[in-house]
């Protein structure tokens, strides 16, 4: 394996370009997270109620992309700078682990809801809300670990 060095990354080199990564990054997430809560909340019957949970997926459905694209990539920014000091974090691995499940969770079952409402949106919502509260929680305590 290749030895790596932190010192080379250029995050670590600039005293701006880390701050900088960190809030693309939180930015893209509440953009991302933002949207997706939207629609649980139509789905709970809160929010926007004058338009549907489907017409509210459509809406948005680019703004979730362009945030997981921008959160993703920044966030690989990030672990460049110290990779093994993140894959030795257990914040940091359950926060992946839980980024992943969230997305299948969005593109599957969630979305299947969203488009064909059932008595099943209420709980698919409120479960859809704990799943992206974790990796914000997961994210602000890896920080200290």
């Amino acid at each position: 394996m290749l030895a790596y060095d932190p010192s080379t990354n250029p995050l670590n080199n600039n005293e701006w370009s880390y701050p900088l990564a960190e809030c693309v990054h939180i930015a893209s997430m509440a953009l991302s997270i933002g949207c997706i809560v939207l629609v649980d909340l139509r789905l709970l019957g809160l929010g926007i109620k004058s338009t549907s949970a489907k017409q509210l997926v459509r809406d948005t459905d680019l703004w979730v992309i362009i945030g997981l694209f921008l959160a993703i990539g920044t966030g690989l920014l990030i672990f460049s700078t110290d990779p093994v000091h993140f894959m030795e974090n257990g914040p940091f691995q359950f926060k992946m682990a839980i980024l992943l499940a969230g997305i299948l969770y969005n593109y599957t079952l969630h979305r299947s809801v969203a488009f064909s409402p059932s008595g099943l949106a209420p709980v698919v919502a409120l479960v859809s809300i704990l799943i992206w509260i974790s990796p914000i929680a997961a994210g602000i305590f890896s920080a200290f670990v």
